[in-house]
């Protein structure tokens, strides 16, 4: 078995951690010096007094040293096969098979490891048709004023649950759990009672939940096996929450936070998925890696800083593809055999990739601003000429309806003169035409009466008939008129 010194971030010396050893190594390392403190006299018993203080005390160095030589390998190796955190548990999903755990059922405080529960209870709602990820939600003063990590919302705005749900996986935002939950279950103290309902449908046996976001509350507590079975699941459902849990910054409120997960962009095909601290529990992270058609989820919780939680989270799942790739070794096995170049991370390039990222987006959303004022600029050179005919062709004709306007202004009052003058004549001109029209009438009128008989017709043709003639006062017509008349 290969040896390797301490590893930069580990803290194998801290009593901690020393807890934690198998019980046997535990006894090699402290079995030589149980008995420090005591008088020689008292130290050894039987035959032993017989030697003298100076052989004893060259027997007694003996002894220690070789049981330092004894201890020494075994502590080291238990070191290196184990991970520097409390419990860590890793999981081959594509074969479902647990491929290495560690006190994988003792109970810590999860942190902001709730936000995966919480994300989980807001998108079964939205599965449901009971919520929409377009949902506009109002931040109320409670979740304004929540502590911790944050999002940096403020009272009295809105945004999306969608914009909420980035907020819980980038910003690890507790004033983003807070207004979701308050959205999904009409307050707070209803969506926890549904998130320990989800968490005991998933068979989160050990594991009680308090609140949305992960803050310090009594009997507060989960394992890493409950998270493993958390993540395994919630993965299986919502494949496409990756998407929140692999952006690697957001801008809210002129606020840039940046996620905190170490993996991203530092581990080949790491795109998840949350990170969490508090004092009781230490640093807590859920990752999730993929490479071909292998992905490796990785629970760790309690390391002792944010270098040991990336450095052995990243040791743990670069054993696991090893593992998986063949050879027959355990996860266990090739823990001990890397070495610290195989899996050291630079803390600092998550972040600062995420701000080039943001630095490179800032240039590109100018450039493209200054390319779209500058087509319209150019866009605008061209209309110019276009523009200024057409203003002038507007002007001219403003002008000539103007001219048109005085021309009919000044010729006005003599064609109302012209008008008044010509009114009699038209009425005079009127008045002949209905007497020469009522003329014509008459004569036309005459004319349809029945004509006279023959007789009279060719005596009027020399001289006037008697019937023509009106008889004369008091004198009756004769006869033959009145025939006439009538016949």
């Amino acid at each position: 078995m290969r040896m390797h010194s301490t590893v930069p971030g580990h803290t194998a010396q801290c009593p901690h951690h020393a807890a934690h050893r198998p019980a046997a190594h535990a006894a090699h390392a402290t079995a030589p010096t149980a008995q420090t403190g005591l008088p020689d006299s008292k130290r050894l018993s039987g035959p032993a007094h017989w030697l003298g203080p100076a052989r004893l005390s060259g027997i007694a160095l003996l002894a220690l040293a070789v049981a330092m030589l004894l201890a020494a390998p075994v502590a080291q190796a238990s070191s290196h096969e184990t991970l520097d955190v409390r419990s860590a548990m890793l999981l081959d999903m594509s074969t479902g098979r647990i491929i290495y755990e560690q006190n994988a059922d003792e109970p810590i405080p999860p942190a902001s490891l709730t936000k995966v529960l919480s994300m989980y209870v807001a998108l079964d709602q939205v599965r449901a048709g009971k919520a929409s990820l377009k949902d506009t939600v109002k931040v109320s003063r409670r979740a304004f004023s929540t502590g911790g990590s944050r999002m940096f919302l403020k009272q009295g705005e809105t945004l999306t649950l969608d914009d909420l749900l980035e907020g819980m996986a980038v910003s690890s935002g507790n004033d983003a759990s807070v207004a979701t939950a308050e959205h999904i279950g009409g307050n707070v103290d209803n969506f926890v009672q549904m998130m320990n309902a989800k968490a005991r449908a998933l068979g989160m046996k050990n594991s009680v939940f308090r609140n949305p976001h992960g803050l310090p509350a009594a009997g507060q507590h989960t394992t890493a096996r409950d998270m493993l079975a958390l993540s395994r699941a919630y993965l299986a459902q919502y494949p496409e929450a990756l998407r929140y849990h692999s952006t690697r910054y957001i801008k809210h409120n002129k606020v840039i936070t940046t996620n905190k997960n170490p993996l991203l962009g530092n581990c080949e095909g790491a795109d998840g998925l949350k990170t969490g601290w508090v004092f009781a529990s230490g640093y807590n992270l859920i990752s999730t890696v993929k490479r071909g058609k292998t992905r490796l989820l990785a629970v760790v919780l309690g390391a002792e800083t944010t270098q040991a939680r990336a450095q052995e989270v990243n040791r743990l799942v670069e054993a696991g593809f090893r593992s998986v790739a063949g050879g027959g070794k355990s996860v266990s096995t090739l823990l001990a055999d890397m070495r610290p170049a195989d899996y050291a991370l630079n803390l600092h390039k998550t972040n600062s990739e995420a701000y080039a990222e943001l630095r490179k987006t800032s240039k590109a959303t100018k450039a493209r601003k200054t390319s779209v004022a500058a087509a319209k600029a150019s866009e605008d050179a061209k209309a110019a000429p276009a523009q200024k005919k057409s203003k002038k062709k507007k002007a001219a004709a403003t002008a000539e309806k103007a001219t048109s306007a005085k021309t009919a202004q000044k010729t006005a009052p003599k064609a109302a003169k012209a008008a008044a003058s010509a009114a009699p004549k038209a009425t005079k001109a009127k008045a002949t035409a209905q007497a020469k029209q009522s003329e014509r009438k008459a004569v036309a009128k005459a004319d349809d009466q029945e004509p006279a008989p023959k007789a009279s017709r060719k005596k009027s043709s020399s001289t006037k008939s008697t019937a023509d003639k009106t008889p004369a006062p008091g004198k009756k017509a004769a006869p033959r008129e009145v025939a006439d008349k009538q016949g």
